[in-house]
């Protein structure tokens, strides 16, 4: 089979994850667009934000908490 243009950029890496890397980006830049704000993130992207919450869990992405404010405790009670 002749090579072609993709050849040496796939190299062991499955089509599913060269999309999940280029989906990250975009969710990525969104968020750093939209202040980490993932309501307005998802409209920059065209999707429901249920959807883009769907999307960070899928590829393991965390919303980082804004600097002085603490993280919710899980689990207390």
């Amino acid at each position: 089979m002749p090579e072609g243009p993709t050849e040496g950029l796939v190299e062991g890496r499955t089509l599913r994850d060269l999309l999940d890397e280029y989906e990250r980006g975009l969710i990525v830049s969104a968020l750093q667009a939209t202040g980490g704000n993932q309501r307005r993130a998802a409209d920059r992207l065209g999707v429901l934000p249920t959807t883009l919450h769907e999307k960070l869990k899928r590829l393991g992405l965390r919303p980082r908490p804004e600097p002085g404010i603490p993280e919710p405790q899980r689990g207390a009670a």
